[in-house]
């Protein structure tokens, strides 16, 4: 079955998901086919180490940064930092959206304190037509990336207010309105 990629896309997880690591998880996926399955790192799951808890211990030099690290998931992976540096990507994942994988362009980007920026550990994975499957189970909602959105992941309320987004797109179609104002109030 040719499903197409998901890569640069949301996935906001249903209210239904009650495991720990991803109940209220917004993920963006990184990576996507039916060959290799999907990977992906939760954008709203920040840590209690910051930057300045990595210095020196990831990297050849001591910064002061209270930016936190993020959890990417449940699976060992590089850490990686998602900006919109074209000139230090390793990999574009959606429109003006890029990775940085490589060691030293990492650095560079956390020890400058680049913004917009977010710092992961580890990623979510899925083996091949499991997360077609999850999704056709209403485990996940798919919605579009934006940079605001992707930056915005610093606590839960990135899942709220996806999924506020998202069920007054459902709406929209419903009532068949090409605008819904985001205040009816204010009409």
């Amino acid at each position: 079955m040719n499903h197409p990629s998901l890569k640069g896309q949301l996935l906001i997880a249903s209210p239904q998901v009650e495991a720990p690591l991803f109940a209220r998880a917004v993920v963006l996926v990184l990576e996507h086919d039916e060959d290799q399955g999907a990977k992906g790192i939760i954008l709203n799951l920040p840590t209690n180490a910051t930057m300045t808890d990595l210095a020196g211990k990831l990297f050849d030099e001591d910064f002061a940064w209270d930016k936190p690290l993020h959890l990417g998931g449940p699976v060992a992976g590089p850490l990686l930092v998602l900006h919109t540096r074209p000139k230090m990507a390793d990999l574009e994942i959606a429109s003006g959206v890029y990775v940085a994988l490589d060691a030293a362009k990492s650095q560079h980007l956390i020890t400058q304190e680049i913004e917009p920026s977010l710092v992961v550990a580890n990623f979510s994975g899925w083996a091949p037509g499991q997360l077609e499957r999850e999704i056709a189970d209403s485990v996940w909602v798919v919605a579009p990336a934006d940079t605001r959105r992707i930056f915005a992941g610093v606590d839960q309320d990135l899942w709220w207010t996806s999924m506020r987004d998202v069920r007054a797109q459902v709406l929209r179609s419903i009532v068949n309105l090409p605008h819904f104002p985001r205040d009816p109030g204010l009409n």
